[in-house]
C-alpha cells in the first residue's frame, strides 16, 4: 500500500508537539491471531512483529514477518473496541534487598522493580492487546514491563469508552 493511499484513508502522521510531548507510536507487539471478515483483504501471519502509528484519522498497523512488510490502515470510525490487559505481577523482595528498601520508603514498584538482585523478586506476565474493528479482530502480546507506556499511547488516542483496560491482581 502506498503512502498516498494510506493518507487518503487515515490521514497524515500525527505531529509532535514539543511543548507537551505525547506518544505517536506503540512499541513492538507480536501478533497471535488475526481474523478478517473480508476474504479478499490482507491476512497477517501469526508471530508477525507489529506496531501502531497514530494518524490524524486513525491508526496504521505495520506488520513485519520474514522481512515482508504489510501496512493496514484502520480508520477511527471502524474501531469497535480496544482492550489492553496487564499481566499478573509477582512481587517478592527478600529482606533488606534494594528493592525491599525502596518499597518500604514508598518508591513506586514501577521504579523499585529495576533494583532487584534476583529474578524471582519481581516478575510480570506478558500484556495482551485485543483490537476489534468492523473488518478485523486481532490479538497481540508484548512484554509486561511496557504496559504503562502502551496505556499512555492508547489513552492519547482519545477513543473514550472504546478503550478498556484490565489489570490482573498481583501477588
Amino acid at each position: 500500500m502506498t503512502e498516498q493511499a494510506i493518507i487518503k484513508q487515515i490521514g497524515k502522521p500525527a505531529e509532535i508537539d514539543l511543548r507537551k510531548p505525547k506518544p505517536i507510536g506503540s512499541t513492538g507487539f507480536y501478533l497471535k491471531s488475526f481474523k478478517t471478515k473480508n476474504d479478499e483483504s490482507d491476512s497477517l501471519k501469526a508471530d508477525s512483529k507489529c506496531n501502531f502509528e497514530k494518524r490524524t484519522d486513525g491508526l496504521l498497523l505495520r506488520a513485519n514477518y520474514s522481512n515482508k512488510l504489510t501496512a493496514i490502515p484502520i480508520p477511527n470510525e471502524n474501531i469497535i473496541g480496544i482492550t489492553l490487559k496487564r499481566g499478573k505481577e509477582n512481587i517478592d523482595p527478600f529482606f533488606l534487598s534494594p528493592m525491599w528498601i525502596l518499597l518500604k520508603l514508598g518508591v513506586s514498584k514501577l521504579y523499585a522493580r529495576y533494583f532487584r538482585f534476583r529474578l524471582h523478586e519481581y516478575s510480570i506476565d506478558q500484556m495482551e492487546l485485543n483490537i476489534k474493528t468492523t473488518d478485523y479482530e486481532m490479538d497481540f502480546i508484548a512484554n509486561g514491563y511496557l504496559f504503562e507506556r502502551q496505556l499512555s499511547f492508547f489513552e492519547n488516542l482519545n477513543y473514550g469508552n472504546k478503550l478498556k483496560t484490565e489489570i490482573k491482581a498481583s501477588t
